[in-house]
């Protein structure tokens, strides 16, 4: 019997694949394991330039590809920083390209969860992204250091926005209201925006979160060596003085500056490596060695922001391997940056706090509720 004609006008039936954007995960590594041709995604690549420079794609963010019957690309979708989605779209064989602001619903939902192995497993767990871990760390970098602080049974409670396009489920938004227990001590943050400013994070009794350093210039790793004056080198093969911190982690980890400042030197000698040193304000430097590359635009006058990318972990110079050592004085005296007590940042203004109590008291309720808060953001 003869198989059965195809109809003419059959609709072509296509595959979604979505995700998260893996860390260090470059678009070719992302489009390649899907079996997309390099010509393709180069000219994806080229062709959607001028609205978004997809060569820089942040860990954490949503992606969706799709893909015909035969594996060819018809759309790339990716949700930047800031909210907003880029759409690329075939065209024949071009590419068009386009940012959206999408029109979400946003419900409220507490995520909580113990800490087992590590932040982000743990944030996986229970429902969460590892790009919600990311932010969670950030709003407590400067109270818990999250590679010598962070303990089995530590827990936390997040009160975090859910994004829906329709029905559909789109990833996590700001983080509204948070606690973290750390080795018994019970931290919690919320999140403000006073009218004409940058909003941030604060303590429900109006206290900024923020301090004038980060705990730690580099994210999840381990400490190898800790701040002592009689180590024994590995290379060297004697008791020297380590007025630093080394933190082991893969090549390329991205490094950053523990505070606002000015670079001052960008260096290479046979000791140090690849080498980077920061002037903060009240006296303080910052400095960083054994990098495998420098951040962009690094050279002596550059201003930095705390938080910022200035290079990546490496093994030049004295090293066994690839990790990052970091140096921290104050009016040339080393100081043990495990034990470093930051100086704290600007608190609420007087006119703000009326306004910030009504907020903290409604989040932090919502928060302590064991049921899902669902309500629109406000």
């Amino acid at each position: 019997m003869d198989a059965e004609p195809e109809p003419e006008n059959a609709e072509e039936t296509y595959r979604l694949i979505k995700g998260d954007i893996a860390p260090d995960q470059s678009l070719s590594d992302l489009m390649g394991s899907k079996g997309i041709p390099l010509e393709t995604v180069l000219k994806l690549v080229e062709q959607s330039r001028p609205t978004y420079n997809l060569n820089r794609l942040r860990a954490g963010q949503p992606y969706s590809i799709k893909l015909t019957s035969s594996d060819e690309l018809v759309s790339f979708a990716y949700q930047t920083k800031g909210d907003r989605e880029l759409l690329v779209e075939r065209n024949g064989n071009e590419f068009t390209s386009r940012l959206i602001v999408p029109d979400y619903e946003i419900q409220l939902e507490v995520l909580e969860g113990v800490i087992q192995e590590n932040l982000i497993s743990t944030i996986l767990e229970v429902g969460g992204s590892y790009q919600l871990a990311i932010d969670l760390e950030e709003i407590f970098a400067w109270q818990i250091n999250f590679f010598k602080d962070l303990r089995t049974g530590d827990s936390f409670r997040v009160l975090v926005e859910k994004k829906f396009l329709g029905q559909e489920f789109s990833g996590f938004g700001k983080i509204r209201a948070a606690t973290f227990m750390n080795r018994g001590e019970d931290l919690s943050a919320v999140y403000f925006k006073p009218e004409g400013r940058q909003g941030g994070y604060y303590a429900p009794d109006g206290r900024s979160l923020k301090k004038q350093f980060l705990k730690s210039p580099l994210k999840y790793t381990r400490i190898t060596s800790g701040y002592s004056l009689k180590r024994f080198h590995p290379i060297y093969k004697k008791h020297l003085a380590h007025r630093a911190v080394d933190y082991a982690a893969p090549r390329g980890t991205p490094i950053y500056a523990v505070s606002d400042g000015e670079v001052i030197n960008v260096s290479r000698n046979a000791r140090s490596g690849k080498h980077i040193k920061l002037k903060h304000r009240n006296g303080y430097e910052s400095s960083y060695s054994h990098l495998s590359k420098y951040g962009g635009g690094m050279s002596h006058g550059v201003k930095v922001q705390q938080g910022q990318i200035i290079g990546y972990v490496g093994a030049t110079g004295a090293a066994t391997g690839p990790h990052l050592c970091f140096h921290l004085r104050k009016n040339g005296r080393s100081i043990n940056p495990l034990t470093f007590q930051s100086p704290g940042g600007p608190d609420l203004e007087e006119e703000n706090r009326e306004a910030f109590h009504l907020v903290a008291q409604q989040k932090m309720r919502a928060l302590n509720d064991f049921e899902a808060v669902k309500t629109q953001s406000s």
